[in-house]
């Protein structure tokens, strides 16, 4: 019999990481299944694995009456989808928590500027809106590139680089003519200014306000298929290395205005000539594997078991610097047409790449295959590994290199 249950809502993809993560300390995970479909783009998961599957109708209260029974020591996201219903549960059943007060500022994009600039966080200047005339005049004021993207949603779906007032009302007509990634309808849009500089990632864990920098990545992007800033590469950088401390510093400030106490959190900044900027954060893991037990011997996973399950040995090592044992890199191709594919012609050479570890296919040939334009549009993914940093770089740049129209054979 399990020692203690705790309940993760939405455990799906990375997140179910959860299961082992706690069953490795004596717990048992119960599911709390936010909806009763899927929600987009995940795939199932095998519920044997959990001790327990709740479905939620809607009904908070029921649900939490359901899962008070289970007697569980926290209520935790483990998806975007998850963040809200978890933050309602661990409120009504008296276990750590983030509150509800701020749950709308931790998932809407506009909500979440503001409550920086409430506490007074330096924050991107932004407008929410669903009325084209206040949009074109914001934008006009600008004077600069903005991004138009919903309220709501995730992978960068609906993200749109705007140059003019006239492609921001472009934006906001697409936008509200279709729906978010979830199903939602998109009746407003946030628009703010485009942020110039490298952009970074911070994993966090917390635990009662005390925040831990998990792992921190530097991202790499292309300008490609119409998408100026997409995501080709997500670089693991040292916790002592240049602008991490910064940036580390300026998250902890983030978190506070957020009011994320406890769990994990994923941060998007970056780094302008004015100083660290958030692009958005999720209060929950970050989204893909990132292989941190082997880079670093322990990630966000490890870290959230102690927040939950061994608090004080979460206090007696927070504030230690994670350390990483090799320069890691994830890495994806891009796809720069639609068609069928036939095959791909230089993956061999990848593979044969100093620092290859792994590559994972995501468009077979045979496949339909479309131009990538968000991150869940990859045809390939890859990751790479070595002692030295500057030949994990040399093999990114010729990843770069091999990839584009010369790697797609499309019928």
């Amino acid at each position: 019999m399990a020692a203690f249950r705790v309940a993760v809502v939405d455990a799906f993809g990375a997140a179910h990481g959860h299961v082992d993560a706690f069953g490795a300390v004596g717990g048992e995970v119960v599911h709390v299944r936010s909806t009763p479909r899927l929600p987009f783009g995940v795939d199932p998961v095998d519920e044997t694995t959990f001790g327990r599957v709740l479905i939620h109708d809607g009904d908070t209260a029921a649900t939490a009456a359901r899962l008070a029974a289970l007697r569980p020591v926290a209520v935790l996201p483990g998806r975007e989808t998850g963040v809200e219903l978890a933050d309602a549960l661990s409120e009504r059943l008296g276990l750590p928590t983030n509150g509800t007060a701020l749950s709308a500022a931790r998932r809407d994009k506009y909500l979440q500027i503001e409550a920086l600039r409430a506490r007074g966080v330096p924050a991107m200047r932004q407008i929410r809106t669903a009325d084209e005339t206040e949009l074109r005049a914001w934008h006009e004021q600008l004077g600069r590139r903005a991004v138009v993207k919903p309220l709501r949603s995730y992978w960068g779906d609906g993200v749109t680089f705007c140059d003019s007032p006239d492609q921001s009302v472009t934006a906001l007509r697409r936008l509200r003519s279709r729906g978010t990634v979830h199903g939602e309808p998109i009746d407003e849009v946030v628009a703010q200014e485009y942020l110039v500089g490298a952009e970074y990632i911070l994993n966090t864990v917390s635990s009662a306000g005390t925040h831990q920098l998990t792992d921190a990545w530097r991202t790499e992007r292309i300008s490609a298929n119409g998408v100026r800033d997409l995501v080709v590469a997500q670089v693991l950088v040292r916790a002592d290395e240049q602008p991490v401390p910064e940036l580390a510093g300026y998250g902890r400030r983030v978190l506070d205005a957020l009011g994320i106490r406890h769990g994990a959190a994923h941060l998007e900044i970056k780094l302008t000539p004015d100083g660290p900027r958030l692009i958005e954060a999720g209060a929950r893991m970050s989204g893909l594997p990132y292989y941190t037990d082997d880079l670093l011997g322990e990630g966000q996973l490890e870290w959230i078991v102690d927040a939950y399950a061994r608090p004080e040995r979460f206090r007696a090592r927070a504030g230690r610097d994670y350390r990483r044992r090799h320069a890691f890199a994830w890495a994806a191709l891009v796809s720069p047409a639609a068609g069928r594919l036939i095959r791909y012609r230089a993956l061999d050479r990848i593979r044969a790449l100093e620092s290859f570890r792994d590559l994972t296919v995501l468009v077979e040939p045979g496949d339909p295959i479309t131009p990538t334009t968000y991150d869940r549009g990859y045809p390939a993914t890859l990751t790479l590994e070595h002692p030295v940093d500057a030949v994990l770089q040399r093999d990114l740049n010729t990843v770069r290199y091999l990839d584009g129209d010369g790697m797609y054979d499309i019928g």
